[in-house]
């Protein structure tokens, strides 16, 4: 039988800056794979918005190795299963793939496949994605690891891929996954020359704008990168955009690689601890929430009666994207006035998020939760977050259009309409408030400041700093570590984030 290689595309799916691509070549021929795994896509974390935004990118991707020889490789099933099917008519001799730090199911997965691969002694060889690092890893100086691998020379697509006779595979159709309905009508496409393009746009016409419209839920979508699924997905490497800002001289660049920074930075947490999708950072906070379905579905369809809230889930809802502040009110919101289990609110948003990536969403969840104890816990109001960000309620009367008539003085608050007998809020259609937002939030923060008060708290969260805490320094476990009067202070560094990270 003919000796190869087995390229494992995952969330990698590009031809340049591709490390695994270039040695996997170097010493026999390769066969370029990726496997579409049902039990992954069949979780509540992913849709069909997602699934639609990965075909386009392995379409791309088959295209671009097409292009130097040999045809993207597609099949359906689990990975062990699949790869014994191609050692019946190939020798393997080594699996090249990307690290991945992935959901629960993924990393459970690569754990069988280096199993597999050792009985069969078979080498895997994994190249970093990110600067994410595998194994026993001290925080301390965590930053500078993460620039020197960032300054790394970009790799260059090869020339030319043997061809080997194997049937290429079929992308199965889009009924094989039992999706919900999802009309995502607003997301971005997939693929890498779409990526590239968006790329160009931002930093040739937005990057002056970005620190700037950052925040605002309508400028944001075309002033910020906008190359979150690209990032995630793999169509463009965070070292490509790392280059690309450092060739401007932009202040934003500054800000932009920051961003880069902390996505890493929160992958990182994942990898260190995978059970953090599911298991909160402090074990005090554990099953303090209760499920409601009901409230669940109101706040995921918009339909919370707080307008500005509700415009930005519906906006996310036909999008796939919105930007770091209105995420963060999302979980806030669900998390502290409906005292929903992060766990069931955080599957839901992922569903939605076309640039879902597991080791920063379930870390930022449990962060907006409240759950880590080393973050300030924000209780974001979605009234004085429309009033900041959307003052003339533009953006609200766009995606609610129940109020669009509304006098501007009540489009964050219709229900003060009710003070003067207004007829109009009387025959709305719009939903009353689901819940007292005052109430909700003074009962939040003090269930939350009980839990903080519980014997051991504090223990357990120095412990928790300093397996997860970023710092730049590195810090003595028994002089540097914040005080309680001082903790705070190093909280709030930590706040100044965005929910996923998105540049």
């Amino acid at each position: 039988m003919k000796n190869i290689n087995i390229l494992w595309f995952k969330k990698d799916l590009r031809i340049n800056d591709n490390e695994a691509l270039i040695e996997s070549l170097k010493d026999r021929d390769i066969i370029p794979i990726f496997i579409i795994e049902k039990e992954i896509w069949s979780q509540k974390t992913y849709s069909d918005r997602q699934w639609q935004f990965c075909k386009e990118s392995l379409l791309d991707l088959r295209i671009s190795l097409a292009n130097i020889g040999q045809p993207l490789i597609i099949r359906t099933g689990k990975v062990i299963e699949i790869f014994d099917q191609i050692s019946n008519n190939f020798e393997i001799k080594a699996i090249y793939s990307h690290q991945e730090t992935g959901d629960y199911l993924t990393y459970k997965r690569d754990q069988e496949v280096r199993k597999w691969a050792s009985m069969k002694k078979i080498i895997w060889k994994e190249y970093l994605q990110f600067s994410v690092f595998r194994g026993k890893l001290d925080r301390n100086n965590w930053s500078t690891k993460w620039k020197k691998n960032m300054e790394r020379k970009l790799f260059t697509e090869p020339s030319k891929i043997n061809p080997i006779e194997i049937d290429p595979g079929e992308i199965p159709p889009d009924n094989f996954f039992c999706f919900k309905d999802d009309f995502c009508k607003g997301r971005l496409k997939g693929g890498r020359e779409i990526g590239l393009k968006r790329m160009e746009y931002f930093f040739s016409n937005k990057l002056s704008y970005y620190s700037k419209d950052i925040s605002s839920p309508e400028k944001s979508f075309d002033s910020c990168s906008r190359l979150s699924p690209y990032i995630s997905w793999g169509c463009i490497s965070i070292k490509e955009i790392i280059h690309k800002a450092n060739s401007i001289t932009n202040p934003n660049s500054k800000m932009l690689k920051s961003r880069l920074t902390w996505h890493c930075h929160f992958i990182q947490k994942l990898e260190s601890e995978p059970e953090l999708e599911f298991k909160e950072f402090h074990p005090y906070f554990q099953k303090i929430r209760k499920k409601d379905s009901h409230l669940l579905k109101l706040w995921s369809e918009g339909k919370t009666g707080f307008p500005f809230l509700d415009a930005c889930m519906r906006s996310l809802n036909f999008h796939g994207w919105l930007n770091f502040r209105m995420r963060a009110m999302l979980m806030s919101f669900a998390s502290y006035n409906l005292w929903i289990p992060w766990q069931e609110s955080g599957s839901e948003l992922a569903s939605k998020f076309l640039d879902y990536e597991p080791g920063i969403h379930w870390n930022q969840c449990q962060m907006q939760a409240g759950t880590t104890s080393i973050n300030v816990n924000r209780i974001y109001n979605p009234i004085k977050q429309g009033k900041d960000h959307d003052p003339k309620g533009n953006f609200i009367k766009k995606w609610v259009p129940e109020i669009q008539n509304y006098p501007e003085n009540f489009v964050h608050e219709p229900w003060l309409m009710e003070k003067f007998n207004s007829k109009e809020y009387e025959n709305s259609e719009y939903i009353k408030p689901i819940i007292n937002l005052s109430e909700t939030t003074k009962n939040a923060r003090k269930r939350i400041q009980e839990i903080t008060q519980r014997e051991g708290y504090w223990d357990i969260s120095k412990g928790i700093y300093m397996k997860h805490g970023s710092r730049r320094k590195a810090l003595n476990k028994r002089k540097n570590y914040p005080k309680k009067s001082n903790l705070r202070k190093k909280r709030e560094l930590q706040n100044q984030l965005n929910l996923d990270l998105l540049i």
